[in-house]
């Protein structure tokens, strides 16, 4: 069982074994999401449960990690809770993917092989936020302040040229 959980995964054995795959990884780790990151610390930790959707390998399951983001609303570092959850079914070409179950999002895995690092990564970056943020504005410290601007002061016409003042008469006639 050993080499069955060394990478790449076979996930046709896996699935066919209902293995159940609990794994964490060092945030840094990560080399694409790092650079999304305030610091890179921490662990993802992935939770998966293989097994057979229609015809294919699948995998339910989730992958959750504590992330350190800069809030686009004060610009300070928050530490917040990304997971993502996971339904996929493998396929071994991208010409399969229509004919997984609807329930499934179609993974391509060549041979039937898995990174499972790799995965775990596509996984992160799609539940870290576009626009991370506290969860309310009352959460940023060290907010800044919006400088105080004065109302526009009227100013009088007089003493204004007014070049095309006469155009309407004109077009009147």
């Amino acid at each position: 069982m050993a080499s069955l959980m060394q990478d790449p995964l076979d996930v046709g054995q896996l699935a066919a074994q209902r293995t159940q795959l609990e794994r964490e990884f060092p945030i840094d780790g990560f080399e694409r999401v790092r650079s999304s990151l305030a610091r890179p610390e921490g662990q993802a930790a992935a939770h998966f449960r293989f097994h057979v959707a229609g015809n294919y390998p699948a995998l339910e399951g989730a992958v959750r990690a504590k992330a350190w983001l800069v809030c686009q609303r004060c610009l300070q570092e928050f530490e917040a809770t990304v997971e993502s959850p996971v339904r996929v079914a493998f396929v071994g070409r991208d010409a399969e993917a229509g004919r997984v179950p609807d329930e499934y999002d179609a993974v391509t895995a060549p041979g039937g092989r898995l990174e499972l690092l790799e995965f775990v990564e596509d996984e992160l970056l799609l539940a870290l936020p576009l626009v991370p943020m506290h969860p309310t504005p009352q959460d940023c410290t060290g907010r800044r302040t919006m400088p105080v601007v004065e109302p526009l002061r009227m100013v009088s016409n007089s003493g204004v040229t007014k070049p095309f003042a006469g155009l309407g008469d004109l077009l009147k006639r």
